[in-house]
């Protein structure tokens, strides 16, 4: 019963395991699905903000150009740069905080004046200044460059764009100047348009990256992402990173408690099913051992011994088969003289010495009150070792009734006939056997129907 027990424990405990393991798996799928969602929606965010931010720059650029196609003249300013202001907002939803041309790279207009005079003068090309490019030799190839962070008499995080204004004339080309634009922190976070991932249930986190690969915050939601999903981009020169996770976690923790209950119950009932069932089988094995097995002796009985029989006719035997026929000697006499329980204590001792010197080759069945069949599988030297134990075995023999057992014992290995059929070689080994057991009568001198 303890072992069954375990055994349906281990059944369940091994169920458990395997169950939560396919449940790991599959909430890792539901994971790789949902963080394959989330980098989808980050890589769409990213290509929004940058797509808005080159709109921006895409619309000064206009003003770069009439520069060129003034040969350097600049009087139109004040006009266009209010008709690209509007532009942008227009477009982009972005009002600039300003607008400057700067020929050589000094600041000679602004729009709006207002609240930008003190730009006036102001050096792009001064390498000392904190948000202009360290290398100005930069320009000369044309490209806009932006910076992140920028020391222009504002403070705060925004976008500082300067583009190279190339002049052609004679044949060679030159730096003009530049044509600068910012887009203010307010005004950057407002075209970011980040809340809207609180409103999607989103954590999220933008940031850049500067030349020593260090990450500087722009935005971020009141819950920082975990574990997130990480997209770097490009806006122009820089590298920005736009980091995001679901506020609710990859895959609720509710539900995971929920399911590992699940699961438990599930291998409890397997538990309680199997050891059911070992029951039932403890149970059937029981009845079957019980209605193959001998009450007096505990060898196989008549039945099983038929049953094998019927194995061997309908199968076949091996090669190394032998038969042996065993009949006890002297037990009417037993019986009548000294009682049954005499006999019985023959015949119990008979099926000790037979189980212990067969056990490991084969099977002893009680087919009769004295007579006994064992079928087992040994080589011949096994075999001469077996008759020499159970002759030893009869020797030493001593009863509480009885003194001494003696058996009559035919053995008929099939090597010997292999053509014979099971019944023939049971004939052959009690034919055997009943030599054996009228040599005995004769060298005893005892009455062989008194037994």
């Amino acid at each position: 019963m303890k072992k069954r027990i375990i055994y349906a424990s281990l059944i369940g405990v091994l169920t458990m395991a395997i169950l939560t393991v396919a449940y790991v798996l599959y909430v890792q799928k539901e994971i790789a699905v949902e963080r394959n969602q989330f980098t989808y929606i980050a890589e769409d965010k990213a290509d929004n903000i940058a797509a808005t931010i080159k709109a921006v720059e895409i619309r000064v650029d206009a003003l770069k150009v009439l520069i060129q196609d003034h040969k350097g003249g600049t009087e139109f300013f004040d006009t266009i740069a209010d008709d690209i202001y509007d532009d942008v907002i227009d477009g982009t939803g972005i009002p600039l905080k300003y607008i400057t041309i700067a020929p050589d790279g000094v600041v000679s207009d602004v729009y709006p004046i207002l609240t930008n005079e003190s730009l006036i003068g102001y050096d792009y090309l001064d390498v000392t200044k904190t948000g202009n490019v360290t290398d100005p030799d930069v320009y000369e190839k044309g490209n806009t460059v932006l910076t992140n962070s920028y020391d222009v008499k504002a403070g705060g995080f925004g976008v500082s764009g300067t583009i190279p204004v190339i002049y052609k004339e004679a044949g060679r080309s030159s730096l003009w100047g530049l044509v600068g634009f910012n887009i203010s922190p307010d005004s950057l976070k407002e075209a970011l348009k980040l809340d809207t991932f609180d409103e999607m249930g989103i954590n999220y986190r933008l940031a850049y990256l500067d030349s020593h690969n260090t990450r500087h915050l722009i935005q971020e939601s009141a819950t920082k992402p975990e574990n997130e999903v990480v997209v770097r981009f490009y806006v122009e020169n820089l590298i920005w990173e736009l980091s995001i996770s679901p506020k609710k976690g990859w895959y609720p923790y509710t539900r995971c408690i929920f399911m590992v209950f699940v699961l438990a119950l599930i291998s409890v009932f397997v538990s309680i099913f199997v050891n059911i069932i070992f029951r039932l089988r403890e149970s059937y094995l029981m009845v079957v051992k019980i209605s193959n097995t001998d009450r007096l002796t505990d060898c196989y009985n008549r039945r099983a011994y038929e049953e094998k029989l019927a194995e061997y006719s309908n199968f076949g035997m091996s090669e190394d088969l032998v038969y042996i026929a065993v009949d006890i000697n002297g037990l009417k006499k037993a019986n009548d003289t000294l009682g049954h329980q005499a006999g019985d204590e023959l015949i119990c001792g008979a099926a000790t010495l037979l189980k212990n010197c067969f056990k490991e080759y084969g099977n002893v069945y009680r087919i009769g009150g004295d007579e006994f069949a064992v079928m087992i599988h040994c080589d011949e030297k096994k075999l001469e070792e077996r008759k020499d134990t159970l002759t030893r075995s009869m020797i030493k023999w001593k009863g509480k009734i009885v003194p001494q057992l003696a058996m009559s014992v035919g053995y008929a290995p099939l090597r010997e006939c292999p053509n014979k059929s099971i019944t023939e070689l049971a004939k052959l080994a009690d034919e055997r056997m009943y030599d054996a057991k009228r040599n005995f009568y004769i060298s005893t001198g005892q009455d062989r129907r008194g037994r």
